[in-house]
């Protein structure tokens, strides 16, 4: 499925403009991760739509996730469309019991029931966008863990650099983080050759500040920290990253139609 949209060029231009944008790999290499990009993201779709039990995965440093409870001001579990989030969701799910995602509603309500119940099943609990950050504060203050993407361009958020350019970048997460002292968890789930998948913890302290930092200084830092944080990831494995169909950098390039 993925090698028909890359033949169809679907979305072509968008990835070849963000490619083009970062200017991190030379027109040679872009050509050898573009086409396995479209492959791995039929692989993730199919994985996404699977039924009843999970693929093969090994987990690296779960430990991280009781570490951070331990702290007990909440955890912000940091992702980006890279990999297979929602297995991430499912298995963080059942693991704690303790898991929120933050989520948009679909437009069609099928869709919607769908996933409702896919998360339901999985012990997820989804604070949908509307009512995202009171939702968020209540779940960080029962010390629970809350999941939310920060890697698409948004009218709210505000300028830090990606990939080594300027993106609009979500402010919640950093916001949230410095209000509340919250434990930092990125994680991503990576899908090997093999079919089964690679599931990455790590644990992030804050960036050091200066005396003389205000409040919105600070806040650029920490949202700074968090997109090098996934710019590592993507650098790693390219051909892994779904952001490359947005238009991640809007109001920094114009992008064709």
């Amino acid at each position: 499925m993925g090698q028909i949209l890359y033949l169809c060029g679907v979305y072509r231009k968008t990835v070849q403009k963000n490619f083009d944008h970062v200017d991190i790999w030379s027109d040679s290499e872009k050509k050898r991760i573009i086409p396995k990009l479209y492959q791995n993201m039929g692989r993730y779709v199919t994985d996404f739509l699977r039924k009843g039990k999970h693929p093969s995965y090994k987990v690296d440093n779960f430990h991280f996730v009781d570490e951070c409870r331990q702290r007990g001001k909440g955890t912000m579990v940091l992702l980006a469309h890279f990999g297979n989030w929602e297995l991430l969701a499912s298995i963080f799910g059942i693991k704690v019991n303790a898991l929120n995602v933050i989520a948009m509603p679909m437009r069609n309500p099928l869709v919607e029931k769908w996933l409702h119940n896919k998360r339901d099943a999985a012990c997820v609990k989804t604070i949908h966008t509307k009512n995202a950050l009171r939702g968020m504060l209540q779940a960080l203050r029962e010390n629970e863990l809350v999941a939310i993407l920060i890697d698409q361009s948004l009218r709210m958020g505000t300028p830090a650099p990606f990939l080594g350019k300027t993106a609009s970048t979500v402010r919640t997460v950093a916001g949230l983080v410095r209000k509340t002292g919250s434990a930092v968890l990125p994680v991503y789930a990576l899908l090997l050759d093999d079919g089964s998948y690679d599931i990455r913890i790590s644990v992030t302290e804050p960036p050091a500040f200066d005396s003389s930092d205000d409040e919105e200084t600070i806040i650029t830092k920490i949202q700074t920290q968090h997109n090098d944080i996934i710019s590592e990831w993507i650098k790693e494995h390219p051909e892994h990253w779904f952001g490359w169909f947005h238009k991640r950098f809007k109001g920094y390039i114009k992008y064709k139609k």
